[in-house]
């Protein structure tokens, strides 16, 4: 991973709507702070594990979840955790040299019902386009262009990335805000919401922010 950190503390709605709710045992690959896991912790009993490779994160995360790793996920051991019913990666594999490893090393953690929750950013969001087109190639502290990530993807090349490590597809959120002025947004109310999710399934290699995948082992 890289070696500027960033602490992360945020829960990814369009994630946590798609965690079983039947799921007791779940591993928050990249926890940040421990936030996801905290709020599946409320929602019931639960047993909740975070990896992360930043000290001031676990340290952090310790307070709310049931077991915090702190270790660099390029060479990380999965074996010793047991096997989970949902395993949760959240814009955590981008940031990787090799996310194909990551995704065949989980596999000792899963069951053949088990499932993972994978988000990845689009680097073809329509913002993004723009600064390709203007032929700026800029790297920022947060975001699409975070100067931490390794890798890129689009539409299909994310779906691939799952499809070829033996991972089936069973559901995709394609999360995002369509570009609505703001006096529109606020005149229509909660229809925007409606917009955004049209929008974004209509065209989502262009305004989806982020992809986000329910899977599980191919049989």
């Amino acid at each position: 991973m890289g070696h500027t950190l960033t602490v992360y503390d945020a829960v990814n709605q369009a994630v946590l709507s798609l965690i079983p709710p039947t799921a007791n045992r779940i591993l928050d690959i990249g926890c940040g702070t421990g936030t996801m896991g905290e709020c599946l912790r409320r929602m019931r009993e639960r047993y909740v594990v975070g990896i992360t490779y930043s000290r001031q994160e676990a340290d952090l995360a310790s307070k709310r979840i049931s077991k915090v790793e702190c270790g660099d996920l390029n060479g990380f051991d999965f074996s010793t955790l047991g096997v989970f019913d949902c395993v949760i990666m959240s814009h955590i594999l981008e940031h990787l040299y090799s996310p194909d490893d990551l995704l065949e090393k989980l596999k000792c953690a899963l069951a053949s019902e088990s499932v993972i929750i994978v988000a990845l950013p689009n680097i073809l969001h329509w913002k993004q386009r723009k600064e390709f087109l203007a032929g700026r190639w800029r790297y920022q502290d947060g975001g699409i262009m975070d100067r931490t990530h390794f890798r890129f993807f689009d539409r299909n090349s994310s779906k691939e990335l799952l499809e070829r490590t033996g991972y089936e597809i069973l559901a995709t959120t394609n999360d995002g805000v369509f570009p609505l002025t703001g006096p529109v947004r606020r005149s229509i109310g909660q229809a925007a919401t409606k917009v955004d999710q049209v929008m974004c399934g209509l065209a989502p290699g262009l305004f989806a922010v982020q992809f986000v995948y329910l899977a599980k082992l191919r049989k």
